[in-house]
């Protein structure tokens, strides 16, 4: 299968029973454990109901988390919530690749809920998971973070669940992070909490599925199960966008990762993500992304040369302006 016809699929599902073992996937009970090299099957634009958390060991590129586009490098650790759909691209492989690109922890939805309600020193770690529907990027970790990770990663049983809450915890304090959403509820450090409701994680989820169909308000209201007013305010009011934005938003994070990862035509990726016309492919993209989609993927391929590259994968990145 060709680069095009791979970046073409939709997000696919991945359960548990579906990994890999042959590529070190273990089975979890709880809370499984893997390394995974670059280039590497398991690296595709996929969703699976557990927690996510991801510690990135060699190479630097592009993450995309639902409607977010961002930069990793060796070092960055990445929280992505149960079902929402992302995919990590390194930029600057070695032709041999790289055996240990991440290592990766998956551990089920409900876990630390459950365990703090029977021991509430766990609500810090819960805290962090309700933080962001879509995820969390932690920025600048220091070398205790990464061996807390690495003790995750060396122990099994109940030591592995008493090291990934440890590890939880002090992820929770860290100061530095930014959610990977551009549509979420506002983050601990803000007194103002909007709570998830589950008719709009119906919609999400219909526009991650589905964002290069024709997706009216009307099935979206369908979906959510009330009106298309109703759905209007109630989307605003807990996502802090409109539903058509969120929608754009979506399309153009995709459109991203197919001009990373592909020679497709601007035009093609345009109408494979959604949108009707190049026109309007262009304005959305150009306001979103403050550049048009062949500037993007200049920047993200090289042609600028590979000095100038390698100091953009080394700047800070602002969010809402990769």
């Amino acid at each position: 299968m060709d680069d095009l016809t791979q970046a073409r699929r939709d997000a696919l599902f991945e359960s548990e029973l579906a990994r890999n073992v042959e590529l070190g996937v273990e089975p979890s009970g709880g809370i499984g454990c893997y390394v995974h090299g670059a280039p590497s099957s398991l690296e595709r634009w996929h969703y699976h109901d557990e927690y996510e958390l991801q510690l990135v060991v060699q190479t630097s590129g592009r993450i995309y988390v639902g409607n977010h586009v961002g930069a990793f490098r060796p070092g960055s650790i990445v929280l992505v919530s149960p079902r929402v759909p992302h995919n990590l691209v390194s930029l600057d492989l070695p032709a041999t690749g790289v055996s240990e690109r991440s290592v990766v922890i998956h551990f089920a939805k409900d876990l630390m809920h459950k365990a703090a309600e029977l021991l509430a020193d766990l609500r810090g770690a819960v805290s962090l998971l309700d933080r962001d529907r879509c995820g969390v990027e932690f920025l600048n970790a220091d070398q205790d973070l990464l061996d807390r990770f690495r003790l995750v990663q060396n122990t099994s049983g109940v030591a592995r669940f008493c090291a990934l809450a440890e590890l939880l915890q002090c992820l929770s304090r860290w100061p530095e992070f930014r959610s990977f959403s551009s549509t979420s509820v506002p983050d601990a450090r803000s007194p103002r909490k909007v709570a998830v409701d589950p008719r709009v994680e119906r919609v999400q989820e219909l526009v991650y599925r589905n964002y290069a169909d024709r997706l009216s308000l009307a099935q979206a209201g369908d979906c959510a199960g009330i009106g298309v007013h109703a759905l209007s305010r109630l989307f605003r009011r807990v996502t802090g966008s409109t539903y058509t934005d969120f929608l754009i938003s979506v399309r153009v994070a995709r459109a991203c990762e197919l001009l990373s990862k592909s020679d497709a035509q601007v035009s093609s990726i345009c109408y494979l993500v959604g949108f009707n016309n190049i026109s309007n492919f262009n304005r959305h993209f150009r306001r979103l992304k403050s550049m048009t989609p062949s500037e993007y993927r200049n920047r993200m391929s090289g042609r600028f040369g590979a000095a100038r590259v390698r100091q953009l994968r080394l700047q800070p990145i602002r969010a809402g302006s990769e």
